[in-house]
């Protein structure tokens, strides 16, 4: 009969800590709308807390992972530099000589390709550098990472959000299950040795 009462009690210790856990891992996303139930207002922490998360998490993002900095740094990294530099230069050069008035190359013939290339060749490094740094300037003002996490959070739609994280942590949620599960049971198994003793 004891063994039968400490079965009894480990599974029902067991099923409690795994009810438990399942329920406060769904109440991170749910109710996503607020729920009254009488003098209790129930909502996800996350859906609740979505405004605070946004900027807390803008905040982090931007300082600590991707700042503009690291952004254009990695853009305009030394392995692809050389590429991006070739494309611009032939690209600039390319609709440069396909804008020269047919009147002006009548007169000077191919000299005009030939004068436009010899100066990309000599100036074409400055160029760029230019170029670049304007574009660094100009693209760093302009590129807000804060504002833009701060949006995405805000148009989130919590329970696509939902399915993202459990489809990506769903064996890290499965074990929180059951070590709620595991020491739910410990404490059915001290429960029944307490009550032994009393």
């Amino acid at each position: 009969m004891d063994i039968i009462r400490f079965i009894v009690m480990v599974m029902i210790g067991g099923l409690i800590g795994w009810i438990t856990n399942k329920v406060a891992i769904k109440m991170l996303f749910r109710p996503v709308n607020p729920v009254k139930i009488l003098f209790f207002t129930f909502q996800g922490v996350f859906p609740k807390r979505k405004d605070i998360m946004a900027i807390s998490l803008a905040d982090t993002i931007e300082k600590e992972l991707l700042s503009k900095e690291v952004i254009l740094d990695k853009i305009l990294n030394e392995e692809n530099m050389e590429e991006v530099k070739k494309n611009i230069m032939d690209t600039l050069l390319e609709k440069l000589i396909d804008k020269i008035p047919s009147m002006v190359r009548m007169f000077l013939g191919n000299d005009v390709d030939r004068m436009m290339k010899e100066f990309f060749e000599k100036e074409g490094d400055e160029l760029f550098n230019e170029l670049i740094d304007k574009f660094k300037d100009t693209g760093l003002e302009n590129l807000n990472i804060r504002e833009i996490v701060i949006e995405r959070i805000d148009d989130l739609d919590f329970i696509e959000f939902e399915k993202i994280i459990f489809g990506l942590m769903n064996r890290e949620l499965k074990y929180i299950e059951v070590i709620g599960l595991i020491l739910g049971s410990i404490i059915g198994a001290i429960q029944y040795i307490i009550t032994i003793f009393l």
